[in-house]
């Protein structure tokens, strides 16, 4: 059956002295205009954005029976923009149209105009309806998109084929390294069974610079349906406007400009979409609406533009990449596939609310990007990349670390294989989930020399007003009175109970934060936690050595272990325990949080290749053991 949809159209607008207009353009129940204000000031704005932000970081992976603190924020202020946004007679109309919409066997598509610049940038995919109970795009009956008017909007394009993504990571030096090949897995896997069966195509990009990206979109290339970009994206204040992080031929940043990035995609007759898995990609100024990347494609003539608002963890970019796609490919709107993908975040990731990361913006009327016949074969088989283009090879260049607010000892960790994994001959003492041993290979990446201390942290959380798990619960599990047991007080600050606290241990690692509160840290520190192989294999290097400084026992030289201090020590003081690669307090001190989820079975089954854990688990993976 067809999803047909009835317009619900706002215009929102300024009308001076901090209000703002909204106007119900379109609406299967007439038309209505009221006045509202936000009432909130602009650091009360930039404080409840700021928590929506820590909330989106630490919700998904914990069960709980109540509204968890995340939730409660998020719907807050959902339920703020709600009532600001839809009120009086515009309320009722609402109310009214989905009545109609209903009584019709349709839904209400929320079309928003907002052409206040000081609106633009608000997360309006968070309102929630008291009435209803339901954050509104959560429905597949009520999705919300960010509508731009163009003279000619673009038909739906007749595809007699699989869809045609054209993919692209670009990783340029100094930013925040992407480890291209474990990007390029991740995507694969979200498509794997759209690709096997005939869905979909996807061919990789295999440059990062403009040029590579402009002789992708010649005529002598694609077709391309689809452009889908992984890196970074920001606003650049000099020209006022979006751009994509790309490399210039050395390597080092390019911004490609929302302009310049839509005259290289907008020719190419073919592409009806473009999907920005930006960390800032979504964000526009809010001097100027049209600063936005998303928006600057859309007014250029791409009929669709799907970015990402907030930073987006791996597992939930993964779940929308696989359910929008598979949407796409099964004839649905644009609209449809984009909350059929929100639905699928929320019920595969328990408690998560990123589902309203990802931001439509859209000209196309009705949703219609393709008209799908039957799938056809391709007269050539398609390749699996495009070359990049380069005049002269670049010289090899050192990766150079990310620019982060802290200062960081960075160990860059060579491309190459290592033995991975433990061999039950030479560690008599392995457990069953360290074997077998097996050679693994890892992509380049860089790493820091220690663990995250008790200051970096403290600068994380001064900077944000963050609250870690341990404080919202109100206790810790933690060795205190000669046993380790839940410590009510317990938290990052007091890591022993109330009556402890940090001040003389500003260089000793951090202690009492869970996985989440760790991700947080990272995101804002503008760096990722490690993979489970990467972390061992700065951990233990390349020879299958049993400990990081070898085969021989630990010793009260080489780290802090079985309560021979009682307590943690500072960063870097066991230098008789560095790894192959320079890397201290690998065993002993604290545990470590690596990225991945926790399988017994994962030495034996995963990947050969920049292996990443499994897309599921109850548990994340902990490495180093502690004192």
């Amino acid at each position: 059956m067809d999803v047909e949809y009835l317009d619900f159209e706002l215009e929102v607008g300024p009308a001076g002295d901090g209000l703002h207009t909204v106007t119900v353009m379109q609406s299967p129940a007439g038309h209505a205009r009221s006045e509202f204000d936000l009432r909130l000031t602009p650091m009360e704005l930039d404080n409840r954005l700021l928590a929506l932000q820590n909330a989106l970081l630490r919700s998904g992976g914990t069960v709980r029976a109540v509204l968890t603190r995340e939730e409660q924020t998020v719907q807050e202020f959902g339920r703020h923009l709600f009532t600001a946004l839809l009120r009086d007679d515009v309320r009722a109309l609402y109310y009214e149209s989905k009545r109609t919409a209903r009584a019709r066997d349709k839904g209400l598509r929320l079309k928003l105009r907002i052409i206040d610049p000081a609106l633009a940038t608000l997360p309006w995919e968070y309102m929630y309806d008291d009435r209803d109970g339901e954050y509104i795009c959560l429905s597949s009956g009520t999705p919300i998109v960010r509508f731009l008017e163009v003279s000619q909007p673009a038909r739906a394009l007749a595809v007699a084929g699989p869809l045609r993504i054209l993919a692209m990571v670009a990783s340029p030096t100094g930013l925040e390294p992407l480890n291209v090949a474990l990007e390029r897995q991740r995507l694969a896997r979200a498509l794997g069974d759209l690709i096997d069966d005939g869905l979909v195509e996807l061919t990789w990009l295999e440059g990062q610079t403009w040029r590579d990206l402009q002789r992708a979109m010649r005529p002598t290339h694609g077709p391309w349906h689809v452009f889908h970009f992984v890196g970074h994206g920001g606003f650049d204040p000099v020209r006022g406007e979006g751009f994509l992080a790309l490399a210039d031929r050395h390597g080092d940043l390019y911004r490609l400009t929302a302009s310049r990035l839509a005259g290289v995609l907008a020719d190419h007759r073919s592409l009806r979409l473009a999907v920005l898995n930006a960390c800032e990609g979504a964000h526009g100024d809010r001097l100027d609406i049209f600063s936005s990347a998303s928006a600057m494609l859309v007014r250029r003539g791409i009929p669709a533009v799907v970015a990402m608002q907030y930073l987006i963890t791996e597992r939930a970019a993964v779940e929308f990449s696989a359910h929008f796609y598979d949407g796409l490919a099964d004839g649905l709107p644009v609209d449809t596939a984009v909350t059929e993908a929100r639905k699928s975040m929320d019920l595969a990731i328990t408690n998560t609310l990123e589902w309203g990361v990802p931001v439509l913006f859209m000209q196309a009327s009705d949703g219609m990007l393709f008209d799908l016949t039957a799938p056809s074969q391709p007269a050539t088989a398609p390749r699996e990349t495009i070359p990049a283009v380069v005049a002269t090879p670049p010289p090899a260049r050192t990766p150079q670390p990310p620019r982060t607010p802290l200062d960081f000892d960075w160990v860059t960790i060579p491309a190459g294989a290592f033995l991975m994994g433990s061999d039950k001959e030479r560690d008599g003492d392995a457990y069953g989930d360290e074997l077998p041993q097996r050679s693994v290979y890892v992509s380049e990446y860089a790493i820091a020399r220690v663990p995250v201390t008790v200051a970096q942290f403290d600068r994380f959380v001064q900077a944000t007003g963050y609250r870690t798990t341990a404080e919202t619960e109100g206790s810790a599990y933690v060795y205190a009175a000669g046993k380790c047991e839940w410590v009510n007080g317990a938290n990052w600050a007091h890591p022993r109970g109330p009556d402890s606290d940090v001040r003389n241990k500003q260089d000793h690692p951090v202690t009492c934060v869970s996985w989440d509160d760790a991700v947080a840290f990272c995101t804002w520190a503008g760096v990722r936690l490690p993979t489970e192989a990467e972390w061992e294999k700065a951990a233990r290097g390349t020879d299958g050595r049993i400990y990081p400084w070898g085969d021989e026992p630990p010793t009260a030289q080489r780290c802090n272990f079985a309560m021979n201090v009682k307590d943690t020590t500072p960063v870097g003081a066991y230098r008789d325990g560095a790894s192959l690669y320079g890397l201290l307090d690998c065993a002993g001190n604290v545990w470590e949080w690596t990225a991945d989820w926790f399988d017994a079975a994962y030495y034996k089954n995963a990947p050969d290749r920049d292996p990443l854990g499994p897309d599921l688990g109850s548990a994340r993976t902990l490495r180093g053991g502690s004192w």
